[in-house]
């Protein structure tokens, strides 16, 4: 064979790849998780301006964050991620991905008290099993009380892999000695009160509606 046919190959092949990936990229898909709005009561909104879409390898991979948030003495916030590919993450893949956001994410804002770590499975109203891990965590700079959870899922039915990061502040400025979980309750209740026996059924994570 000689070289420039060799070259005029090399040329087709890759186009053809191109070509293959562009049709691939768009079989996926990605409907964005969301929390209904039946649920978001008592102050809590969906912070639509932070709301971001993006792709990763060649379009071959597709995520959506969605954000949740309540403001006052005892702020708090819900990050919901919804990543697709051509398959789904593997759960302790998706878990281990999930572990190392918080790592590195939220180290130069929160400290992590590591010997507070909680870990544990549940079913979420869609009857998905999902994996939590829970931190309670200290504000870097006000000092103030924090109570973190992370909870990952595989949602067979729309594809997609489901990344929750929930935050809740537990005492204010005025007073750090006042211990408010109102917010947090909110965020991690389920009917069968498997975090913290927070028994109820309007629950921010457990209530995601990913297909």
């Amino acid at each position: 064979m000689d070289a420039g046919y060799s070259k005029k190959v090399k040329i087709l092949l890759f186009i053809v790849s191109i070509l293959m990936i562009h049709s691939l990229s768009g079989c996926v898909n990605l409907k964005c998780s969301y929390v209904p709005n039946d649920f978001l009561v008592n102050g809590w909104y969906e912070n639509i301006s932070l709301r971001n879409t993006g792709l990763h390898f060649l379009g071959l991979e597709k995520w959506c964050n969605v954000i949740y948030e309540v403001k006052g003495k005892y702020s708090a916030s819900l990050i919901v991620t919804s990543l697709k590919s051509l398959f789904l993450e593997d759960e302790n893949e998706l878990y281990d991905i999930l572990k190392n956001i918080i790592q590195e994410n939220f180290k130069d804002k929160i400290s992590i008290i590591e010997s507070s770590k909680i870990m544990g499975e549940r079913y979420n109203f869609n009857n998905h099993k999902t994996k939590y891990i829970i931190y309670d965590c200290i504000d870097s700079e006000k000092q103030l009380a924090i109570k973190m959870i992370g909870e990952v899922w595989n949602c067979q039915t729309s594809g997609s892999s489901i990344i929750c990061i929930g935050i809740a502040y537990t005492s204010n400025e005025e007073n750090l000695t006042i211990n408010n979980l109102s917010n947090w309750q909110k965020i991690v209740e389920d009917p069968y009160g498997n975090i913290g026996n927070y028994y109820g059924e309007e629950g921010l994570i457990y209530n995601i509606k990913c297909h």
